[in-house]
């Protein structure tokens, strides 16, 4: 019996309703190992700040008074872990649409490949250079008179990298248009994408906030790679159960 198993770029694309479907499921359980990390860590690396929150509150040293809050402490994190799988769900669906449009621009011979391609690249725009540029700080850092301003710049720093993204596939295509080697191309392309990152960093402004005296830095690192951690978790769930599922889909069948 003779095996044939076509694994070639030029396979159909999968249609929407079916590819849509199981990145959903891809998303929900990407939410799901989200919500679980944001438990298990970032929760652990929340409590110092709450608990200095709650030592300048009461300056005596009397107790915080937690009976003008609106939801308790617990009905805080199943919200939170809540809001965690919906944002998988979201997301997936966002990956898809975006997925849809550029799967046969985007370099690999299975879906599979595509997929982790894409999710790597969503996660450095939306996740990495975020961080590194205005980084996720806990409850105790932050002034609230500045909440539109660092919106502002999380949404130029986003705006910024799918911009250096969308120019780095441009360049990458005008190459092999032009039969240039893929040695070289990957070369340019990692040059450009560096030197657009380069730009991004140095002239988008950073955070407006200084971290105050008794805020320790420790405290401060940590949450930022416990957030980053969690991001990374869902991102790294999304492409993974995400790719798998996708290219059983679109696998040719074996024939004999």
């Amino acid at each position: 019996m003779t095996r044939t198993l076509d694994r070639s770029p030029t396979l159909q694309a999968p249609r929407f309703g079916p590819l849509l479907g199981r990145m959903v499921l891809a998303g929900l359980i990407a939410g799901t190992l989200s919500g679980v990390y944001s438990l298990l860590v970032t929760e652990r690396a929340i409590e110092p700040a709450l608990a200095l929150e709650e030592a300048r509150a009461a300056p005596g040293g009397g107790a915080h008074d937690h009976a003008g809050e609106l939801f308790g402490r617990g009905e805080q994190l199943v919200g939170g872990f809540l809001g965690t799988l919906l944002a998988g769900v979201v997301l997936a669906v966002l990956f898809t649409a975006v997925y849809a449009l550029v799967r046969h621009r985007l370099p690999g011979q299975t879906d599979l490949a595509r997929v982790y391609l894409l999710a790597g690249i969503g996660f450095g725009i939306v996740a990495l250079l975020p961080a590194l540029k205005i980084p996720a700080n806990p409850p105790a850092v932050g002034d609230p008179a500045t909440v539109g301003t660092r919106t502002a710049i999380y949404g130029a720093v986003l705006l910024c990298g799918i911009v250096a993204a969308m120019l780095v596939a441009a360049l990458v295509s005008f190459l092999q248009s032009r039969a240039v080697s893929p040695a070289a191309t990957a070369t340019a392309a990692v040059g450009a994408l560096a030197l657009l990152l380069c730009l991004i960093l140095v002239l988008v402004p950073g955070n407006p906030d200084p971290i105050a005296a008794d805020v320790p830095a420790a405290m401060v690192w940590d949450f930022r790679l416990a957030s980053l951690g969690q991001l990374a978790v869902l991102w790294a769930t999304l492409g993974l159960a995400g790719g798998w599922l996708v290219d059983r889909l679109t696998r040719p069948p074996i024939t004999g």
